[in-house]
């Protein structure tokens, strides 16, 4: 009976633990461009990435329209300068095992060391990831800089993006696992990168993983990249990977391999419910799901088009079925609207205030 008491104990004693460890922060899809998913990379440890995934978290906010100043609570901001964006948060949005001094200092040095590179047809550019990194001791309080020309990156999806569930990345345990959960997300057809490509996508040196002749040692690869990686979005992900070598001469199972072939694997049981049913609804047109009258009113009272109604089609759902007399709130905004200077987008901020309050 002891021995049984005992283990329960430690049992709960580790589910707490383990609560601690999760990401506090209401879970949302986060789009990523495919400039940065399929960037070279260098290799950051898990924190790192964690900071990185928050810079990504306020890209998508302030693409939504979000005031950055105050985003997400005080302790949480981000604010435009001429050539920077001042970042504010506090540790336990990097950190979630404790406020670890050392921790904090070598994720926020190290990625202070780190740089992005993009290039194009046109140009060549570097810049770092952050700049001038801080941290508030007694506040638990960390600020930095972003480069603006990185946040036009993070913000620009002409080329492509990836979409994924941002509480899955936050709580994966290693970098590697979080880059393949990157380019496996939403992936529907199998993708073959070389071993070198795949090097430089998961920021591991050349010469790593090799012999003392120079030879891959793919097993050494396979067991301490691949398998880990692999585990840890099999246990947690709604998108997973299966993978094949992929060899010099395909008839030849002793032949040289030269990279892999990954196979998308989605698991709808690890699919954020609420999630799923907002990207279901976005696919379908607002028209749809919007009063006609509501419709109707935003279209040829307040001028907006109806890319920019489907763009804030949520907004305007939830503020249908929370403001009783919807069509008479939005005149009243729609006249003091005249005198912003951004109208359309002045109601739409407006409009989430009320709600907020209802």
């Amino acid at each position: 009976f002891f021995v049984l008491m005992w283990g329960l104990c430690i049992f709960a004693a580790n589910q707490s633990f383990m609560k601690k460890k999760l990401p506090i922060t209401k879970n949302k899809d986060v789009v990523v461009s495919w400039v940065y998913t399929w960037s070279k990379q260098q290799d950051m440890s898990i924190h790192e990435q964690r900071i990185v995934l928050r810079i990504l978290e306020a890209c998508q906010a302030e693409l939504k329209g979000v005031k950055l100043k105050d985003y997400a609570g005080t302790k949480r901001k981000f604010e435009h300068g001429l050539w920077d964006v001042d970042a504010q948060m506090h540790v336990s949005d990097v950190i979630f095992s404790g406020r670890d001094y050392n921790e904090i200092i070598a994720a926020l040095d190290s990625l202070a060391g780190r740089f992005f590179t993009y290039e194009d047809d046109e140009e060549w550019w570097k810049c770092g990831f952050i700049s001038n990194p801080k941290y508030k001791k007694r506040t638990g309080i960390i600020t930095f800089r972003v480069s603006n020309d990185l946040w036009d990156v993070f913000t620009k999806f002409a080329k492509g993006y990836r979409e994924f569930e941002l509480n899955k990345a936050l709580a994966l345990p290693t970098g590697y696992s979080l880059r393949f959960y990157m380019l496996m997300s939403g992936q529907v057809y199998p993708l073959d990168i070389s071993l070198e490509n795949l090097k430089d996508r998961l920021g591991i040196p050349a010469d790593k993983y090799k012999d003392k002749n120079g030879k891959d040692r793919i097993d050494h690869f396979e067991e301490r990249v691949l398998k880990p990686a692999k585990a840890a979005l099999d246990e947690s992900c709604p998108y997973t990977f299966n993978y094949v070598k992929v060899r010099e001469n395909p008839n030849n199972k002793r032949s040289k391999v030269t990279g892999f072939r990954f196979y998308p694997v989605y698991q709808p049981q690890f699919r954020d419910e609420e999630l799923e049913g907002k990207e279901l609804q976005a696919k379908v047109t607002a028209r749809y799901q919007i009063d006609s009258h509501v419709y109707e009113y935003l279209r040829y009272s307040c001028g907006f088009t109806s890319e920019e109604i489907n763009r804030n089609k949520e907004t305007f759902i939830t503020a249908q079925e929370k403001i009783t007399d919807l069509i008479g709130e939005l005149a009243l905004l729609n006249g003091k609207s005249r005198e912003k200077n951004n109208p359309k987008g002045w109601i739409i901020n407006a409009l989430k205030g009320k709600i907020k309050d209802k």
